[in-house]
């Protein structure tokens, strides 16, 4: 891999790697999202409840209560529903984002190592040019 391929293959990477980034703070936010609608349904259901309980209660607010409670309970099923799936698309997010930085280092090494590897070779190539001068300068002398 040339030099300027492995430039292109880590800029690559590191795009990957900020789009995984963003798109688990996306997923992140979905999720505190559904969190809240959770939390709402299930403040909702307790409110109606504690209406339906007062002791001044008219059994008309009783009959109400029971009427609205398999929505309430319905919308704190949904609200589950979405948050579990939020959470799932959590974790796969940062799996992709774990294996997108993993991409990212991977790149990131072997470009170390081929700059390491032209060094010594161009160190290499200078050390037997100067033995070659050397030898030759040796040559001249004898």
């Amino acid at each position: 891999m040339t030099t300027g391929s492995l430039r292109t293959l880590r800029r690559l990477r590191h795009h990957a790697c900020e789009d995984a980034r963003l798109a688990l703070v996306a997923c992140i936010a979905m999720e505190d999202t559904a969190q809240a609608a959770l939390k709402a349904a299930e403040r909702a259901i307790r409110r109606e409840q504690e209406e339906a309980s007062r002791i001044d209660a008219s059994d008309g607010a009783v009959e109400a209560f029971a009427r609205w409670l398999p929505r309430g309970r319905q919308a704190v099923s949904d609200a589950t529903g979405a948050l579990e799936r939020a959470e799932a698309a959590t974790a796969q997010a940062r799996a992709v984002l774990a294996a997108a930085r993993a991409s990212l280092k991977a790149a990131e090494t072997l470009a170390t190592e081929r700059e390491r590897q032209s060094q010594a070779e161009a160190a290499r190539r200078e050390q037997a040019a100067l033995d070659e001068a050397a030898g030759r300068r040796r040559e001249t002398f004898d």
